[in-house]
């Protein structure tokens, strides 16, 4: 960002004191020149940093939002099987499939840990 060098001048003017005033705009609108330079070069700078730390930040939330879809299409699925319709407004339930195994009398324990 920050660059050293010299400026070299030559003219043709047989005294110093008459270019001077011409000499010295040159000189300032030079150093203006380069200082807008080095004023957009941190801008890009600066720029570029904040474009990398969006797309960083836009792969984030890709990878968040394909989760999150992945988990809303398992819950859909799972409240169909309780015979809630994942679509409607409200959630209603089934009447056939409310308490449909509570209603049992007898509970069959099962102790298989396999299937876990």
């Amino acid at each position: 960002m920050e660059k050293d060098g010299e400026i070299e001048v030559s003219s043709d003017v047989d005294n110093l004191s008459y270019g001077y005033k011409e000499l010295k705009d040159r000189i300032d609108e030079l150093i203006l020149t380069l200082d807008a330079e080095t004023r957009l070069a941190k801008e890009v700078y600066a720029l570029e940093l904040e474009i990398e730390n969006k797309a960083y930040r836009l792969k984030e939330l890709l990878r968040d939002i394909e989760k999150a879809t992945k988990h809303y299409e398992s819950l859909k699925l799972f409240l169909e099987r309780l015979g809630i319709d994942p679509f409607a407004q409200r959630l209603t339930f089934d009447n056939r499939f409310l308490l449909q195994d509570a209603s049992l009398h007898e509970i069959e324990a099962v102790n298989n840990q396999s299937e876990f």
